[in-house]
């Protein structure tokens, strides 16, 4: 286990306890993550794009999305991205004629297959959206943000749909001012659903679909 992934369980045990984060806590997460950008997902992202990139002969901007647990998406323009330097960082990627030659490889660990989910309620009303999270919103949006928060659900010790804004986990906000906690994987939405659904006596029909 890397001392990231050793801070991450920590940060969700006081999360658990309902104890605060200090700022120290926060700021070492942010110092370890980008740690990882820059000495393993940079000099892998070098590897990989640039005898593709260099293909191209006019100049563009490629914007990473990721959210984690959910399919990562490019967003591509030809103009000029403006960024508020102060929270912006650059970070160069090496060319592999400039590699030194160590002849060490980087090799990427296999990745899980990104799933989507499929609601139905009684009615016959069908929900699937691209991303597993944005259909986990549209259905607490049908049902009712304030019922399910009524079922008090909690995750990474947040409740699942509450007005509480959190400090580190992203959150969605919805209709309301409600906000939603998508941290999670494909698999544990559903079973939040699932949950909602019995509680609710909803009769939801939820599947996984790959």
């Amino acid at each position: 286990m890397t001392k990231l992934e050793t801070l991450y369980n920590s940060i969700r045990g006081l999360k658990e306890l309902g104890l605060p984060l200090n700022e120290e806590t926060l700021r070492a997460v942010d110092e370890m993550e980008e740690e990882l950008i820059r000495n393993e997902i940079i000099p892998r992202l070098s590897e990989s794009i640039e005898p593709i990139i260099t293909k191209i002969e006019r100049p563009i901007v490629l914007v990473v999305d990721y959210i984690p647990d959910e399919q990562l998406s490019v967003r591509l323009t030809r103009k000029k991205v403006i960024t508020d330097e102060q929270d912006t960082k650059k970070y160069e990627l090496i060319s592999k004629s400039k590699e030194s030659k160590t002849g060490k490889s980087i090799t990427s660990a296999p990745k899980s297959k990104k799933t989507k989910l499929a609601v139905t309620f009684r009615d016959g009303t069908k929900i699937q959206h691209h991303y597993a999270y944005e259909t986990l919103l549209a259905v607490i949006e049908k049902i009712g943000p304030e019922r399910i928060a009524s079922l008090n659900i909690k995750w990474l010790g947040l409740p699942l749909v509450s007005k509480q804004k959190d400090d580190f986990y992203n959150q969605h906000e919805i209709s309301g001012g409600w906000l939603v906690v998508t941290h999670s994987a494909t698999i544990t939405k559903r079973q939040q659903l699932e949950k909602i659904s019995k509680q609710l006596n909803l009769g939801l029909k939820i599947d996984i679909i790959e």
